[in-house]
């Protein structure tokens, strides 16, 4: 379903779903495969990285193309940027991608909805869900947890709206229950391999002893703001 373009580069491939639905996994399944890839995080800049939701949402703002600055890459997920005062999605800009990299394949990866939330609620032990509940100025989490089953409901369908026109750029990845080679088969020019993907997020809190998940936990709502 893909060729490479005048400039013998493959089209980019753009995780449209939200974070905690396996961004890791699908990052380290094009890693693996020798992508450059970006992952929340884009590790150009000593010593703090940029986040790719900001990059995005800046150059929105500014007119520009929606990856000026970081078009050389293969792979980009996890495009979320959220502080105490804000929070922007980078996947809702799917048209705007579209528009300036015409060629764009999207994958939207999602999971049971219930199941997304719970993993939310805990990412960062908790801190992640503070962080949104002051940018949205929200006072509980079943306010939270209910704006985010509407902008979760929002998503798919605006997504699956769209892309009705572009079927040949467009895959659903459901992590509940659609296999990775289902996926490799769907962009065979990427060289993907089947068994490198694995349910990375999903295990690391069980491996993880109790005094290393508080370190973390201490870490993760303590950490000075501009190392997140």
């Amino acid at each position: 379903m893909t060729k490479s373009g005048p400039d013998g580069r493959l089209p980019r491939v753009v995780a449209i779903g939200f974070n905690k639905c396996g961004t890791r996994s699908f990052a380290e399944l094009f890693r693996k495969a020798g992508h450059r890839v970006i992952h929340h995080k884009v590790r150009d800049r000593w010593p703090v990285p940029r986040r790719i939701g900001k990059i995005m949402q800046e150059n929105l703002a500014a007119g520009r193309k929606v990856f000026d600055s970081v078009e050389d890459y293969t792979f980009y997920c996890d495009l979320i940027y959220a502080t105490k005062s804000s929070t922007f999605d980078g996947a809702s800009a799917f048209r705007e991608i579209l528009r300036d990299y015409p060629d764009t394949i999207f994958i939207l990866n999602l999971r049971d909805r219930e199941q997304w939330i719970t993993s939310r609620l805990r990412h960062g032990h908790g801190e992640f869900a503070k962080r949104e509940m002051a940018a949205r100025g929200l006072s509980s989490m079943d306010e939270l947890t209910d704006q985010w089953r509407t902008e979760w409901d929002a998503h798919l369908a605006d997504v699956r709206g769209f892309m009705a026109d572009h079927p040949a750029q467009y895959i659903e990845f459901d992590l509940d229950s659609d296999k990775a080679e289902d996926l490799v088969a769907r962009l065979p020019d990427y060289r993907l391999n089947a068994e490198d993907f694995h349910d990375i997020g999903r295990t690391r809190g069980r491996q993880m002893g109790w005094l290393k998940r508080k370190a973390k936990e201490f870490v993760a709502h303590n950490r000075p703001r501009f190392l997140r």
